[in-house]
């Protein structure tokens, strides 16, 4: 395996300016440059007749036997989706399904040498685990973009940062994906009907103005908000926001790079979220994580931080709205602003870099597999025919256009019985019509060609993203160390005070435990890690 000095470093495993110039190169050296959708889409003459250098008609060979472990799920073996696959590819794919305890039973596979050749990971630090064990195939950029070009290019020109995830040592370890929706932060859902019960008619904005709407739906038994506590990002981040701060994203503060999670606008918006709770403003639940969109639906909490774009689509039966008209039909929600405070209003966004495709150390030994790969995610990806397939289905099988006069521009929706989640991940489809289960997201030019004009409109609705430095917190080469236990700690901590068992001043202690338990080298390399990207 190459390590530092290897093909990677020429790309600047901490600059994406260079892989933004990487990327312009690319676009000139990509071979003929014909676009993804005119070539032969990935059925290579490795899996066919092709003749041997005599002329004679070589044997027939076996089809690639690929051991895929695709996005968490519940498809079933020779779903669709797996069908389809392979064939256009000619290969066979032997697939892990795990619809539960994805991470837990993939550690558990690898740890037990039994490695796909392909799997997804979610997070970087897990790349950089798997990476010092040796269970992964180092894959140089120059691999991935003579078998991937199409995805190569999308990648350093949609989401740059999104190679810092597959990094590790300065080496490059898997094929990044991307992350559309990243760039935006998520919708803040109000029911209005309960606003307009205690007389608000409109959607308050202000700390000021969500207090006093707390306030009077306290009085007719509404709990102000809720939000997913269990999560370390996601925890109150739209309050967070409006102090200018987003808890666990790296964050750049006066030329230095420091953590949102110890800053003193954390401190102050947790002193207030503390003082709400206090008041009964804050559903207590709120920590489990559990049945967020159920309680507002329900009429038990009237803001919720989180929602879905497609809460509003009363074509979806599954959608926040079609839930709560079934329950009263006079009832309803609607999109608010971000909360704005002294800091300005701001939501937690990803950033446009996905999760990471990893491909096991075995596959060193097998390039022509390696290549067929990504050659068939290249595909999957960037050609329309391809990804329609994979990411929607069949037309009047699993979808259909909601307008057939206006066609994609009109937007796709899911047909009976595949409207059904369960049932349409059994087909090994997904439901966004975003990603597909064997590639991850697609280009996004081919997501917004069959996504609805209106909704792409409302993607942008309330968009203040506040995105990490670098994508995802975990890049750091320490994280796999420390960041579980730093997650846990800040969690912990936050929760405390915000329940009361602790006063604001252990915000301080939090500080000092977050940085005797790892955070203080982790900030370390985040400014090592930045001023190498200034380069």
């Amino acid at each position: 395996m190459q390590k530092k000095g290897s093909s990677w470093e020429k790309w600047g495993a901490a600059s994406v300016t260079l892989l933004l110039a990487a990327s312009l190169l690319g676009a000139c050296s990509g071979g003929d440059n014909v676009p993804a959708n005119s070539r032969d889409n990935g059925s290579a003459p490795s899996a066919g007749t092709a003749g041997n250098k005599d002329g004679a008609a070589a044997e027939p060979r076996e089809p690639i036997v690929i051991k895929w472990m695709p996005l968490p799920g519940n498809l079933t073996d020779n779903s669709y989706a797996q069908t389809y696959m392979e064939a256009k590819f000619g290969v066979t794919i032997e697939p892990y399904i795990i619809p539960d305890g994805y991470m837990e039973k993939q550690q558990i596979l690898l740890g037990s040498n039994d490695i796909p050749d392909i799997f997804y990971v979610p997070d970087p630090q897990y790349i950089s685990r798997y990476a010092a064990q040796g269970l992964l195939a180092e894959v140089s950029p120059e691999v991935i973009e003579a078998h991937a070009p199409d995805t190569f290019k999308m990648l350093n020109a949609f989401a740059p940062q999104a190679w810092y995830y597959s990094n590790y040592d300065g080496a490059n370890y898997g094929l990044p994906t991307v992350y559309y929706t990243g760039q935006y932060n998520t919708k803040q859902l109000w029911r209005d009907d309960l606003l307009r019960q205690v007389g608000i008619d409109t959607i308050p904005v202000t700390l000021e103005e969500i207090e006093a709407a707390f306030a009077a739906l306290k009085e007719i038994g509404v709990y102000g908000m809720t939000t997913n506590g269990h999560v370390d990002y996601n925890q109150f981040h739209s309050i967070f926001g409006a102090f200018g701060v987003m808890p666990i994203q790296w964050m750049e503060r006066d030329g230095k790079v420091v953590n949102g999670a110890t800053q003193p606008e954390a401190r102050e918006a947790l002193a207030l979220l503390a003082d709400w709770f206090a008041k009964g403003y804050i559903d207590p639940e709120f920590v489990t994580g559990q049945e967020l969109e159920t309680k507002l639906v329900n009429g038990k909490v009237a803001f919720y931080d989180s929602g879905n774009n497609n809460a509003l689509d009363p074509d979806n039966p599954n959608s926040v709205i079609s839930k709560i008209k079934q329950l009263n039909p006079e009832g309803s929600i609607a999109f608010g602003e971000l909360p704005k405070g002294p800091g300005g209003q701001h939501g937690w966004a990803w950033g446009t870099g996905g999760h990471i495709w990893a491909f096991g150390r075995q596959l060193e030994d097998e390039p022509e597999k390696l290549a067929k790969i990504l050659e068939m995610i290249n595909t999957i990806q960037n050609d329309e025919e391809t990804f329609l397939a994979l990411a929607w289905g069949e037309e009047g099988k699993h979808w259909a256009y909601h307008d057939p006069e206006r066609g994609a521009e009109g937007g796709l929706k899911r047909l009976p019985p595949y409207d059904d989640g369960a049932k349409l991940q059994a087909e090994g489809l997904r439901d966004s019509g975003l990603t597909t289960e064997f590639a991850n997201q697609g280009n996004p030019a081919l997501f917004e060609k069959f996504t609805a004009k209106e909704t792409l409109e409302q993607q942008k609705l309330y968009a203040s993203p506040m995105s990490d430095l670098f994508g995802k917190a975990g890049v750091l080469p320490s994280a796999g160390q420390y960041w579980g236990d730093l997650s846990k700690l800040k969690i912990e901590a936050y929760t405390a005070i915000i329940y009361g068992n602790e006063p604001i001043a252990y915000f301080d202690e939090f500080v000092r435990q977050w940085n005797e338990l790892g955070g203080a080298q982790l900030e370390q390399e985040a400014n090592e890690l930045y001023a190498q990207m200034q380069q």
